[in-house]
């Protein structure tokens, strides 16, 4: 037992011995695999976590670099005179400015969920409310790209939340389910309670997500294998959504369905 312990301090793996002399060291082993074991997972989730951090580094600077070198292109045009149309350029610098506005906000909105400090200000409302709202905060977007927004079987059931949070989150959801949906489809949203719960979900015609990417969905910075360009973002959308469904003591989850993929969110019912 001395020698497979002095062991798992340098390898960080131990290995109970199969004959223990008594009931109390073969018990103290089993409890020392399984810390093994559980140590084993949490440096598992510290190397996936890092290497999540990496990839939102390396694509937030894609992302940053890209349109700052636009912007410096056309403000530098219209300094020197040679802009054809002047009106075009200053529209195209606004559209730029705005979308890196909303990169730097959920950054801050990310570091805030990320370091525990979320203020959350829940008031009882109805889900059909909430679902109301948020349709008509992306029917121009939908417009824009040709899909057609629907709310099915949304039941108006009560919930606990922070109404400005939980708008953020279908908000995020709805934006990223239209711009996976192909032009003329459908994104629809529904809500239903579910024992002790309230499940709220969108569902987009994204053709489906990769099985083995599914677990990263949530994570920070993904983008999927194929959305290394806007409008993809800085993969911090889905994130956000996580971590505000759990400041909630919900759960957010997302599988694939027929033609597409559907995200649940699943938030404690209001008693």
């Amino acid at each position: 037992m001395t020698a497979a312990t002095r062991a798992f301090g340098d390898s960080d793996s131990f290995a109970a011995p199969r004959h223990a002399p008594t009931a109390e060291l073969a018990e103290l082993g089993r409890e020392l695999a399984a810390t093994s074991t559980k140590l084993v997972e949490s440096r598992e989730r510290e190397r996936a976590l890092e290497a999540s951090r990496r990839e939102l580094v390396a694509w937030i600077s894609h992302d940053l670099r890209t349109p700052l070198a636009g912007l410096r292109a056309m403000t530098e045009a219209l300094e020197d005179g040679v802009a054809a149309d002047p009106t075009r350029y200053h529209t195209q610098i606004r559209a730029e400015v705005e979308r890196l506005t909303s990169m730097v906000g959920d950054l801050f909105e990310l570091s805030r969920i990320q370091a525990g400090v979320l203020s959350l200000m829940p008031a009882r409302m109805s889900v059909y409310d909430l679902v109301g709202d948020a349709i008509a905060g992306a029917d121009a977007l939908a417009r824009q790209h040709r899909i057609s927004l629907v709310g099915r079987g949304v039941e108006p059931v009560p919930v606990e939340v922070d109404g400005r949070e939980m708008t953020r989150v279908l908000a995020n959801l709805l934006v990223n389910a239209i711009h996976r949906t192909p032009a003329d489809g459908t994104v629809a949203v529904a809500a239903h309670r579910e024992a002790d719960s309230v499940v709220l979900s969108v569902t987009d015609g994204c053709g489906g997500i990769p099985p083995e990417e599914l677990p990263r969905v949530f994570d920070t910075g993904w983008r999927g294998t194929d959305a290394r360009t806007p409008p993809a973002g800085a993969g911090l959308g889905l994130a956000i959504v996580r971590g505000i469904v759990e400041a909630h003591h919900g759960h957010a989850a997302v599988h694939n369905v027929p033609g597409g993929c559907r995200f649940e969110v699943r938030l404690p019912a209001a008693v």
